[in-house]
């Protein structure tokens, strides 16, 4: 007999979290003291100790000439956009499964989103969707390797080529992930990271730039730093940018946790086979498509619901599962472009840039957009935070257990949490 669900009033199957994050260990309070000792606390372009020495660890790791340490990863998307000369009158392709900044970074620079499709499989942008949405005023395809699974960057590279487009990649959720034995931030032009508190390394906030040409990241350099160039003075300002840089006690906590990080994504990999085979044990529950030729960083572990097998709507499911002590969540609620920025086109005064003269073309973005993001959303994708691998193998057991709970009393739970709704 399988006990009462926890929504229900039974024990749950879990009384601690599963996982901890971030990770802290006397590593970071000594990289954190040791600046403070030094008490020097700002790093720029023209000096500082811990922040270009992450710089070079980072490009070392992801394998690419370039990194640029900024203050955010949205920052390092405004920058990007910026570096690459898109404004008024342009378009950008985006995906609209994915965090707002992935589009608002378009807005930002007086640019227009234009969403296209994913794969329902992967989450991540379809090929075939942004093929659809190209025109003459489309000038790059920002790519978001969502939850950490690589997007399909050879179709989407060639497909940049013909167009002559730039190809931004959002690794904001995929530090270490690889592509056909590529690591991403250097397939594209130019490739983002974050470190905000939950992705795979951190420092509370923080982001990176990526790439291999040395124009682009000359460029990004300038425009983290408020137009300054390297080669003038401090009050010399080339061009409009931003304050968007990175402080010394950040860079030092995340060398100690570039180091870690190998073995943290390592351990995801290995715990994410684990738990793949239990869920594909439970009937309209499965774990999230993995191509054959990628490495998954493991920021989300996505997973498919099916309401339709189960009988169970997607937040009933969710909020009886997480009763149990299971972190799982319930995705993304809606595709970026129903947020009000977007649906009521709502950016700048005077309705730009959706006005912008340079532009001259009307701007809707209305539900059905995207049909399988918008199925993703409120059917089918759900996802469990990456650190919850990050545990001893069989303390996923008890995910197994609060889905075999749930199922066995779906009946009676919806019963209930209708009941509390109404």
């Amino acid at each position: 007999m399988v006990e009462k669900p926890a929504i229900l009033g039974g024990t749950p199957a879990r009384t601690r979290p599963l996982g901890d994050w971030p990770i802290i260990t006397d590593e970071e309070i000594e990289a954190v003291t040791r600046v403070l000792r030094r008490r020097k606390l700002f790093a720029s372009m023209y000096e500082g100790i811990e922040v270009p020495a992450f710089e070079e660890e980072f490009a070392k790791a992801m394998n690419v000439k370039y990194a640029i340490a900024v203050s955010s990863g949205t920052a390092a998307l405004d920058i990007a956009i910026a570096a690459l000369g898109i404004g008024p009158g342009d378009e950008v392709i985006t995906t609209p499964y994915t965090f707002i900044a992935s589009a608002t970074c378009i807005l930002q620079n007086c640019a227009i989103p234009v969403f296209a499709d994913v794969d329902l499989r992967t989450r991540n942008i379809d090929p075939n969707a942004i093929r659809d949405k190209i025109t003459d005023r489309t000038k790059a395809i920002i790519v978001v390797h969502i939850g950490g699974h690589p997007a399909a960057m050879d179709e989407i590279m060639e497909m940049a080529e013909e167009h002559d487009l730039y190809v931004i990649e959002d690794c904001a959720q995929a530090h270490l992930a690889e592509y056909k034995d590529e690591i991403v931030g250097g397939i594209g032009h130019i490739g983002i990271f974050s470190f905000q508190e939950s992705k795979n390394m951190t420092a509370g906030e923080g982001g990176i730039i990526t790439t291999n040409d040395p124009e682009i990241a000359e460029a990004c350099y300038s425009l983290r730093e408020h137009g300054r160039l390297r080669n003038r003075p401090w009050y010399y300002h080339a061009r409009l940018g931003w304050n968007y840089r990175m402080t010394e006690m950040q860079a030092a906590i995340l060398r100690v946790q570039l180091k870690r990080l190998p073995h943290i994504t390592e351990e995801r990999r290995r715990n994410a086979r684990y738990l793949a085979r239990l869920l594909n044990e439970v009937e309209g529950v499965n774990a999230g498509y993995v191509a054959p030729y990628v490495k998954h960083a493991y920021h989300l572990f996505m997973i498919d619901y099916f309401p339709e097998i189960v009988g169970m709507s997607k937040m009933s499911f969710v909020q009886a599962v997480k009763a149990e002590g299971i972190p799982l969540q319930e995705g993304y609620a809606w595709p970026v472009y129903e947020n009000d920025i977007f649906k009521n086109l709502r950016a700048r005064p005077r309705g730009c840039p959706y006005t912008c003269p340079y532009y001259g073309r009307e701007v809707k973005y209305e539900k059905g957009l995207c049909p399988n993001a918008e199925k993703l959303c409120y059917e089918r994708g759900l996802w469990m935070p990456g650190f919850s691998l990050n545990v001893p193998e069989k303390e996923l057991d008890d995910v197994l257990v609060a889905l075999e709970k749930v199922l066995s009393y779906k009946d009676e739970i919806a019963k209930e949490l209708n009941s509390r709704s109404s």
